[in-house]
């Protein structure tokens, strides 16, 4: 039994390790082998990170196909292209650009102008349409005629005028300007110092500076 005890651990398979401790157990010495592979980790260690991402980003921009030059600090540096020589044919070009330009900001302008012009003749004739109804109006509110679901219809009709800006003038006690007010009579009162309103038959209209229809009033002057 012994015999063949010893036969079968003759047959197991024996076993190896690798030392790869840093000191020699028995020198106490530093092995070479641990030098040089402390060396290698320090170098990939102490790498410079933003070389790294230059390296990346000119990856990117490869597969883009773009080129980016090594040293790009002089791209900020660069100056705007000079004007071309008096009498050259590039100023000649530029000449005709610049004419070309504000001749166009011009005709913006005008037809700018035109619009609003345009628009302004629209709504004048839009009131003076409605003139005869609004002093119908006036006379029914003096009256206290203007009451219940026909009050409703005069307000909104009144909102909507001033919603794009027309506005009704001319009240007693104004001072009366010639330029805004129509002076159907008049008559002489101690009361005034200067020509006041104290009738008003039938009230103006205007949009802004706009006249469109003077007010219609009785004036009182002051007595000489």
């Amino acid at each position: 039994m012994t015999a063949e005890g010893n036969d079968k651990s003759s047959e197991e398979p024996g076993f190896t390790f690798s030392d790869k401790r840093r000191v020699d157990p028995n020198t106490g010495e530093v092995r070479p082998e641990a030098d040089e592979q402390s060396a290698g980790a320090g170098e990939e260690q102490t790498a410079d990170p933003n070389a790294e991402q230059a390296e990346a980003a000119a990856a990117d921009a490869s597969d883009l196909g773009v080129d980016i030059p090594a040293d790009a600090s002089g791209l900020e540096d660069a100056e705007p292209e000079a004007e071309p020589e008096p009498g050259s044919e590039a100023a000649g070009y530029l000449a005709d650009l610049k004419r070309i330009n504000a001749e166009y900001a011009a005709y913006r302008m005008r037809a700018d102008r035109e619009r609003e012009r345009a628009a302004l003749g629209g709504t004048i004739k839009v009131v003076e349409a409605l003139i005869p109804v609004l002093d119908e109006v006036k006379l029914a509110r003096e009256n206290g005629d203007v009451t219940g679901p026909f009050e409703t219809h005069v307000n909104k009709l009144v909102e909507s005028l001033d919603k794009i800006g027309v506005e009704q003038y001319g009240e007693v006690g104004d001072e009366f300007d010639p330029n805004i007010h129509e002076a159907l009579m008049q008559q002489p009162s101690d009361e005034v110092e200067n020509p006041t309103l104290f009738l008003v038959m039938q009230p103006g209209y205007r949009i802004g500076e706009r006249i469109i229809r003077a007010a219609r009033v009785g004036v009182q002057q002051p007595e000489d």
